[in-house]
């Protein structure tokens, strides 16, 4: 069930208003139910748990109590997401590194802190009457008991108590990470593009790495180089080609 509703006292939009929730299914679909009635953009659903989070391709987000799992409504220039869907993660990792946690962008949108996932975005589109939305989906393993995960996955996933015994105040990071959400958002509807672009690449250890990534026509092995301003992986190859790749399951070799 709903929790208060929370206005915060900023000038900018994202998380004016803000939704709390108990527990839902997901804060996305949360978010997508309740466009155009209490959701606009800036909106920010909030829950203390998801009982079936997911991830990109439909993978599961294990979501116990402890972490930080929310949505923000957006409502940018359709052909602006490819972009988006990448920089959404940088406000996560630089909240992060402000709390001297020095995680890093898996790409596309995975948050690593040494080689274990502890958090990711998962951008939606969404058509509703005339208008057109995007649903910024972010989970953060912030407070998580890691033995509260499912043993299938504790090898690649970890928290930030965990790793370091801090104990975050999810409310205050949030605030932190809605902030530069607002400057990153701006960014990626105007004509700085390139600049963050090469912002994201700063972020993002899977630059300059040996990779392999499976996409729905083929598979590509080869050094990662750089992050295009539509937000496509530039791989070369092992022949020497560039290749460029928008979607796919990526691995560092």
């Amino acid at each position: 069930m709903a929790g208060p509703e929370f206005r915060r006292d900023v000038d900018t939009p994202l998380g004016k208003e803000i939704l709390r929730f108990d527990a839902v299914e997901s804060t996305n679909d949360t978010a997508k139910e309740l466009l155009g009635d209490r959701a606009h953009e800036g909106t920010v659903v909030v829950a203390e748990r998801q009982v079936a989070g997911r991830g990109r391709h439909g993978r599961a987000w294990f979501s116990p109590p402890g972490g930080l799992y929310c949505s923000v409504v957006l409502s940018p220039h359709e052909r602006d997401t490819g972009l988006l869907g990448l920089v959404a993660g940088m406000p996560v990792v630089k909240a992060l590194r402000h709390w001297s946690v020095l995680a890093t962008l898996k790409w596309p949108n995975d948050v690593v802190f040494r080689n274990r996932k502890i958090g990711g975005v998962l951008c939606e589109g969404v058509h509703r009457r005339d208008a057109f939305y995007v649903i910024a989906g972010i989970g953060v393993n912030t407070n998580v008991a890691v033995d509260r995960l499912p043993e299938e996955v504790r090898a690649s996933a970890t928290s930030v108590k965990a790793e370091t015994g801090i104990e975050l105040s999810n409310e205050e990071f949030l605030e932190y990470m809605l902030k530069d959400f607002e400057k990153v958002y701006k960014a990626s509807q105007s004509n700085a593009r390139n600049v963050l672009a090469r912002e994201y690449m700063a972020l993002c250890s899977t630059i300059r790495q040996r990779v392999e990534v499976a996409t729905p026509e083929r598979t590509v092995r080869g050094t990662a180089v750089e992050v295009t301003p539509s937000g496509a992986l530039v791989i070369v190859d092992d022949s020497g080609g560039r290749v460029e790749v928008t979607d796919g399951s990526l691995r560092i070799l």
